[in-house]
């Protein structure tokens, strides 16, 4: 009889954090670590450190990381959808913990798994994409050699070529029906030549690429069709338009 998979104790998951406070207690390398991580995203760092390190001093003002430079207080921490107890301290960080859990605030403490409502993955981040990584506090030095195994895998154009994705959805939403026509579009995209354009560094030969691509596997329609068919038939229209601008923008530069 087969044995059944390992059940997970700690199920990944992406937060919103754009524009939220996550708030770190500490001030030394264990909060500059932590600081270090979520300054890869959009959240608005808080610190709280009475006496920070030099390096994390410099990080908070290369960054724009809100500083609150007195001893920690729970109040320190209201607003803040992640907290990090990362001072070092045990009895600190237990308190940082239970202050957070009474505020109904996910709290993580560094190489405390017991205090830990969630675990911090070692991350590969082409922005938007961002692959996870975790271990659930088990093996945080596994964690980081299949990070940077991954991350010698994927090309720094990942990002950016999902940043164009992101930008046609809605046209190619429009455009194109649910199922084959629409997976066989994305398929294309993601392996095709926008991709390879987007390797190469040619960010309007992507573009123009996506475009093509789009043109080709739209519905065909006339002129006469294209009276009254709705918001599909204008997206048609700027595709053509935009690939006709694109074409003589080629010619003048030749």
């Amino acid at each position: 009889m087969p044995q059944a998979p390992a059940k997970l104790n700690a199920f990944p998951v992406f937060m919103r954090v754009a524009g939220e406070a996550v708030a770190i207690v500490g001030g030394g390398e264990e909060a500059l670590a932590k600081a270090r991580l979520i300054g890869q995203s959009s959240a608005v760092l808080r610190i709280i450190a009475d006496a920070p390190e030099h390096d994390l001093l410099a990080f908070i003002a290369a960054n724009g990381a809100v500083h609150i430079a007195a001893a920690y207080e729970a109040a320190h921490l209201e607003g803040a959808v992640m907290v990090f107890a990362a001072s070092g301290n045990e009895a600190l960080d237990r308190r940082v913990a239970e202050d957070a859990r009474r505020l109904g605030i996910p709290v993580n403490a560094v190489d405390r798994p017991d205090l830990c409502d969630f675990f911090t993955p070692a991350l590969v981040n082409r922005a938007p994409v961002a692959i996870a990584i975790g271990t659930e506090g088990a093996g945080p030095v596994l964690a980081q050699m299949l990070r940077s195994r991954i991350d010698r895998m994927l090309s720094p154009s990942l990002g950016p070529l999902a940043s164009l994705a992101a930008s046609l959805r809605g046209t190619v939403e429009r455009l194109l029906p649910k199922g084959n026509a629409r997976r066989r579009f994305w398929s294309e995209f993601f392996g095709g030549a926008p991709a390879r354009a987007m390797e190469a560094g040619q960010l309007s030969q992507a573009h123009g690429a996506a475009v093509d691509l789009l043109l080709s596997n739209a519905p065909a329609s006339g002129h006469i069709a294209l009276v009254g068919a709705g918001p599909g038939a204008e997206d048609l229209l700027t595709l053509r338009a935009h690939r006709l601008l694109m074409e003589a923008d080629v010619i003048v530069h030749d």
